[in-house]
């Protein structure tokens, strides 16, 4: 017996295939200005989380070691450029940060700071630093890190007070 109906072939046609496409261009279009809030958001966290570290790093190094540890910038009270941990007895650089990527503004209180022997800070009183977005950004994209004069650093949601 021979088939009247032609075999049906498997697949999708032209219309349907634009169709989808059209759908994920939307969902798309939707979605890109969230994904760029994210990835501001995370690059303002992870500069905030390396000083932080690197800050509660510097304190206990100069407690264990019992004398003075720097914490200094390579650009001023501009500390995008990156900054060094060092040893002042030894010469020793203990960490290095380089370069963050860019989009951010991290600007400091001071330069440089130092940690003495029991993990004070020595000279100022309070240093703060202050993160943020380039572009306009609400403050639930911004971070403060706060250094206090015992020499323990807190990090804050928002611009710094």
């Amino acid at each position: 017996m021979v088939n009247a109906l032609p075999d049906r072939q498997k697949g999708f046609t032209a219309v349907e295939m634009m169709v989808v496409v059209l759908i994920i261009g939307i969902i798309a279009a939707f979605a890109a200005p969230a994904m760029n809030q994210l990835i501001r958001t995370q690059k303002v966290r992870g500069a905030a989380y390396d000083i932080y570290a690197d800050l509660t790093y510097a304190r206990s190094e100069a407690i264990n070691r019992g004398h003075d540890i720097l914490v200094s910038s390579a650009g001023g009270t501009d500390w995008v450029p990156g900054w060094a941990l060092r040893d002042t007895v030894t010469g020793e650089v203990l960490r290095q940060q380089g370069a963050l990527s860019s989009g951010i503004t991290f600007v400091g209180d001071a330069g440089q700071i130092t940690y003495d022997r029991n993990g004070r800070i020595s000279g100022t009183t309070n240093v703060r630093f202050s993160i943020a977005p380039k572009e306009t950004a609400p403050d639930t994209q911004k971070r403060c890190v706060r250094v206090s004069p015992s020499g323990r650093p807190n990090s804050l949601t928002g611009a710094c007070p």
